[in-house]
């Protein structure tokens, strides 16, 4: 077997287990932080949203140092964080040392998911970037969904501690994998110091059109997946249309199998067709999908609305870091996605306050239709940058195969 192929299912086998083990605490996350420490609302919010806070700002940093010293180092350095960090959630009764665990936490997944696109996207050339990238994340969040099923019976069955003692063993497991990939045609830089900031060169050759317009359509679509999708949605569906909690878990669940499949099919079709068509498809069902969630308030339309969301999503989050890596070259694309990631982070903590906000100016069920018709201009706002690219294709022809 091709040494690059057995990088390539390193890399699977990581990141299905680092998302497994996200999945396993992340949804009962805010509950044990409730339960287990009596903290105010205030400090689970904090407990919560401290492993996106630094991870936004570790993203680019980790991206420059990948570039510079290849990815194997940075890899078991955030597989280290994350042990330590699952291990002191597991063992403290200090609410201040569990939001420093997560935070530590957060950084070690910014620095695998930074690092895992980049590498898993040198491991190819552009003809076949768009499959890989699409099967690596289709499979994570496969990991992500069965973590979430079988975490909440594990917390049911044992406590909710016990899943954060679980997930130290599947953080120690995915550190021992990551020890196991090489770094292929990945040698550390010997031109320049060792650096988390980059020079003016390397950002000049970053920033080009194709990567700042990927950068907002990250950040919208983020802005719309967690604030619109993951706060706004629960509420309005729980409580205006009257849906149980049970069924709209069961929403959630068709959400997470459009994403897998949307990352499938627009990784392997944007090979093929090309990376702006397959992402304006993609925008096209998603239009669809949030048009749709302010027309029905049956259950099993609002089904089908969730999975093409997820497809929408799917697509977006596969086929925008292979664009990013089509109009980069080799040696600066840690910073490229660095780059990516950070306005993706960006738009997980914008999109709540920003969709909140519309709900509570508005006020009443209207609130809610606002919000949903705001994330539609949004799409079309998206559509209409993404038409002033062209799609891009691989500028080193070196890149092993």
């Amino acid at each position: 077997m091709d040494q690059n192929i057995k990088e390539y299912y390193l890399m699977i086998i990581s990141g299905t287990l680092t998302m497994f083990a996200g999945g396993f605490v992340w949804p009962i996350f805010a509950a044990f932080v409730r339960s287990e420490f009596t903290a105010p609302l205030q400090l689970v919010g904090i407990a919560v949203s401290g492993y996106f806070l630094l991870r936004m700002f570790s993203e680019f940093p980790i991206g420059v140092l990948s570039d510079k010293i290849g990815p194997k180092l940075p890899l078991i350095a955030g597989r280290v964080l994350a042990v330590i960090g699952a291990f002191l959630c597991y063992q403290t009764s200090n609410i201040w040392i569990l939001i420093f665990a997560r935070i530590i936490w957060g950084m070690g997944d910014a620095s695998f998911f930074c690092i895992g696109m980049t590498y898993v996207s040198k491991l190819f050339t552009s003809e076949k970037r768009g499959r890989a990238l699409g099967v690596f994340q289709a499979v994570e969040m496969i990991g992500s969904f069965l973590g979430q099923t079988i975490g909440g019976y594990v917390a049911a069955g044992y406590g909710m501690r016990a899943n954060f003692l679980a997930t130290t063993g599947m953080a120690v497991i995915a550190l021992i994998s990551v020890t196991f990939i090489k770094g292929v045609n990945e040698e550390p830089r010997k031109d320049l110091k060792v650096s988390f900031i980059p020079t003016r060169a390397e950002m000049m050759m970053v920033l080009n059109k194709t990567v700042i317009v990927a950068c907002i359509i990250n950040l919208v679509c983020m802005m719309i997946n967690n604030g619109l999708l993951g706060t706004i949605l629960p509420i309005y569906a729980t409580e205006n249309i009257g849906l149980s909690i049970a069924q709209y878990a069961f929403l959630v669940s068709a959400s997470t199998v459009g994403s897998v499949s949307g990352n499938l099919v627009g990784g392997i079709l944007s090979d093929k067709l090309g990376r702006k068509k397959i992402m304006l498809a993609g925008f096209a069902v998603g239009l669809v999908a949030i048009f749709g969630l302010t027309i029905f308030v049956g259950f099993y339309p609002l089904l089908v609305m969730m999975f093409l969301k997820g497809i929408f999503w799917g697509i977006i989050y596969g086929v925008a870091p292979a664009y990013i890596a089509d109009a980069v070259p080799d040696e600066v694309r840690g910073i490229g996605i660095g780059t990516f990631r950070t306005f993706m982070d960006m738009g997980g903590l914008i999109g709540p306050v920003a969709m909140s906000t519309i709900v509570e100016v508005v006020g009443g069920n209207t609130g809610y239709i606002y919000s949903f018709y705001f994330g539609v201009i949004m799409i079309l706002g998206l559509i209409a940058i993404t038409l002033t690219l062209k799609d891009t294709v691989s500028k080193n022809t070196s890149t092993i195969h």
